[in-house]
């Protein structure tokens, strides 16, 4: 069954070449949204699958979006990456050669899906360095801290505080038992919750499989974080010039909230509606699978909050409910011809989300 599988993974690999085709010349590429990145890594001389080859996605300005890591059998998967702007895939591994390959959004397919087969090659064997205070599970741990993310440490039955990472170590203290080091202060692994499919899960319970003793079992702690210990949703970002990448201060930034009435619009805007319906049917739609249940639907946006980008170009707006959001700009006035980015954000949980959309201004 994996040879039929792995088959047909190679033959896309085939068809959609990562590191010729889709390369993009430094001042193309787009902003698109993608649902899951999937795919599996090779050994270029073997084809053996690849374990603990960390997968890195970087935006256009070499910002780290999300990373995860490869399973026994050489697969990963990623859900809800979100918005890209010139996505850049970075591949490590050790006593391999790195590899870097963009994604375009003409790799996704109907669902807006992109599966790769990626090989990689290894150093000569006199180039080889034996890394000994590397683990698997040390790896794997680090793979849910991602700079510039949040996790939840819960506290008490009652609370948990946020945390927004600036730096990660995972330590190995004794064989299969590790603590979480984030912003230089060290964390219960059986305390750290983080994000997991739109929920907080404990990391320990991720873990279970890779640590020496029942740690998320023995503490009796829940394998999700209630929702209300969770903050409101933040949807957050820069704005900055993409030549330079120098941030820029005093652009007016403006969230709109779509509105939620089962009425019709008119008008000649272009956000006027087609079609409004409940969005509660709109997230129902949204979940089936079947492509010809899916309907596409334009909505009417009111303005929810407003914000001005700050002396390091950055932004943040906090929501509390679920919804279709969308962010606008005014750019100041040198940079007002030119302006990349203006995303319709899906919000599916009013609390504990952490949405990131950068701004590229251009002169």
């Amino acid at each position: 069954m994996f040879k039929i599988v792995l088959s047909f993974l190679l033959l896309i690999s085939a068809t959609l070449s990562q590191d010729n085709k889709f390369i993009l010349p430094p001042d193309k590429g787009v902003e698109f949204k993608l649902n899951t990145l999937s795919g599996i890594v090779l050994d270029i001389e073997t084809g053996k699958p690849l374990m603990d080859v960390i997968i890195e996605i970087f935006t256009g300005n070499k910002i780290l979006k999300h990373s995860l890591i490869t399973d026994e059998d050489g697969t990963f998967s990623k859900n809800n990456i979100g918005y890209l702007w010139k996505p850049r895939i970075h591949l490590s591994l050790d006593n391999y050669q790195r590899k870097h390959f963009t994604i375009a959004p003409e790799q996704r397919d109907s669902l807006g899906n992109i599966k790769i087969v990626q090989e990689i090659v290894p150093l000569p064997e006199n180039e080889r360095i034996i890394n000994l205070n590397r683990s698997t599970i040390t790896k794997r741990a680090e793979t849910f801290f991602i700079k510039g993310n949040v996790f939840y440490n819960l506290k008490n039955k009652m609370t948990a505080n946020k945390i927004i990472i600036k730096s990660i170590e995972a330590i190995e203290t004794k064989p299969k038992y590790i603590s979480i080091k984030v912003n230089g202060k060290m964390y219960d692994v059986a305390r750290c919750y983080v994000p997991q499919g739109g929920k907080y899960e404990n990391l320990s319970f991720i873990l279970k499989s890779l640590l020496s003793k029942p740690i998320f079992k023995d503490s009796r702690l829940p394998v999700y974080l209630p929702e209300y210990m969770l903050e409101p949703t933040v949807i957050f970002g820069s704005v900055f010039d993409p030549e330079n990448n120098v941030p820029i201060p005093g652009a007016e930034l403006v969230l709109s909230e779509a509105w939620n009435k089962n009425t019709s619009f008119s008008g000649n805007d272009s956000l006027s509606v087609t079609k409004i319906m409940p969005m509660a049917e709109y997230f129902a739609n949204l979940d089936k699978k079947d492509k010809k249940d899916r309907k596409l639907y334009k909505f009417q946006f009111n303005t929810f909050e407003r914000r001005v980008s700050d002396e390091n170009g950055k932004f943040a707006f906090t929501v509390n409910r679920p919804g279709i959001y969308q962010i606008d700009i005014k750019p100041p006035m040198k940079y007002s011809n030119s302006v990349w980015g203006k995303p319709n954000i899906l919000v599916k949980y009013g609390r504990g989300g952490w949405y990131k959309s950068d701004f590229i201004l251009k002169p």
